[in-house]
């Protein structure tokens, strides 16, 4: 007999969960505090948040392995408790090096492995509408920022920095705690009831490859390019949002804790926006989309002292940025099928890792040597975007001529 899933039920407490584990797009409020209390400069700081983005992508290549032995929902539990458990630890630290470990590394893994388990369960759950699903999904990761940014400010306020980290990391594992009762893994094969599977989908009729013959294909590296780009000035922005808005447009600290909320919303509206555009248009045309917003946001924010236009410029660059979170998923299930999409996309979140390394440490490097003006770091970003958007057209040729080659070969 048939098993009837709840897809939408499952999706609903999945986003509960990515919200928790999204609190680490909020790091800039607890930067300043943390650097107030140690006395620890920028760059260190940043470190701690290049550390935790730039070890995703081997947390995802091992959350994915995690999932296809045991499922999306041994990933959400495990991933949960370390994220958690890695907060309430960071609680306790007094050291850069200590900060690394527990915030950077196991509340880091922790979210990896549970963002792994879930976006792969949406892409099996959700065949008929992968870009919304994903991009649903994706929103609740990226609207982690905006609920909790504000609420850690006023609990730092209240508590310190050290013991919000401590009532963060009880609070969020409870709440995954709960959304696990609900959350099942996608059987394999799920199809929803009424629908099937166009005759071809993507590339070779969708069919399902490995990570090895992925990184055979040509395609597979063009699309690294345009999401490390994606990428990019999203976490410039993400990672010094508070600073930004402190230092550049003299906000006070709360003030700048709602511009790191309003951020947050626009990069969970992207993901929904983009990932329902993208099912409508095609992820490539989605994607020029994005790049050219992008680079004009970027040119508007190096181009201002307004803090309206500040909050605009991070609006639309949050909105770029939470958008590829949805689309590239999808653009791989569908290149790559959905039977190996856990590491598949832990491979090619490769790309994220190597923006996460460098797009956070060269607007801090950049603020240092000018006295707190990252106006460089923002040209940086929008001379990458215009590149990104060239590069989705040689996305196209490509994909048009590896279509073609199949077709050849299947007549």
């Amino acid at each position: 007999m048939k098993t009837k899933f709840n897809r939408w039920l499952i999706l609903f407490a999945t986003i509960f969960v990515n919200i928790c584990i999204g609190a680490q797009y909020a790091w800039s409020v607890f930067a300043l505090p943390l650097g107030k209390l140690f006395g620890w400069s920028g760059p260190v700081l940043a470190l701690a948040f290049t550390i935790t983005f730039a070890t995703g992508p081997i947390v995802m290549i091992c959350g994915g392995m995690l999932l296809d032995r045991k499922g999306a929902k041994f990933n959400i539990v495990l991933g949960g408790i370390l994220w958690s458990v890695g907060l309430f630890l960071t609680g306790f630290i007094s050291s850069p090096e200590a900060l690394y470990v527990t915030f950077s590394v196991i509340a880091a893994v922790g979210a990896g492995i549970v963002y792994s388990g879930s976006i792969a369960n949406t892409n099996k759950f959700f065949p008929d509408k992968r870009g919304l699903a994903v991009g649903l999904n994706a929103a609740g990761y990226g609207s982690g920022a905006m609920i909790v940014a504000p609420i850690a400010s006023s609990l730092i306020i209240s508590y310190g920095v050290l013991n919000t980290f401590k009532i963060l990391g009880v609070a969020f594992l409870v709440i995954i705690m709960l959304c696990t009762l609900v959350i099942k893994s996608a059987p394999p094969g799920y199809k929803p009831e009424g629908w099937e599977p166009p005759a071809i989908a993507g590339k070779p009729g969708g069919s399902d490859k490995d990570w090895k013959q992925m990184l055979r294909d040509p395609l597979w590296y063009v699309m690294a390019c345009m999401f490390a780009i994606a990428a990019m000035a999203g976490l410039m922005i993400l990672a010094h949002a508070s600073p930004i808005g402190q230092t550049m447009f003299k906000l006070e600290p709360q003030v700048a804790a709602l511009y790191v909320s309003l951020i947050a919303l626009f990069n969970m509206a992207g993901r929904v926006c983009f990932g329902f555009l993208s099912d409508r248009i095609g992820r490539p045309n989605t994607l020029s989309i994005m790049f050219a917003l992008g680079a004009g946001m970027l040119f508007l924010l190096s181009n201002t002292t307004s803090s309206f236009m500040f909050g605009l410029a991070g609006a639309g660059i949050g909105a770029c940025f939470g958008g590829a979170q949805a689309v590239f998923p999808s653009l791989v299930a569908e290149n790559y099928g959905t039977k190996n999409i856990g590491v598949n996309y832990g491979v090619t979140f490769v790309a994220f890792g190597i923006a996460a390394y460098f797009g956070p440490m060269i607007a801090a490097n950049v603020a240092k040597a000018s006295n707190g003006i990252y106006t460089q770091a923002f040209y940086f970003a929008m001379i990458l975007n215009i590149i990104g958007f060239v590069i989705t057209f040689v996305y196209r040729l490509l994909d048009k001529k590896s279509k073609r080659v199949t077709a050849n070969l299947s007549q």
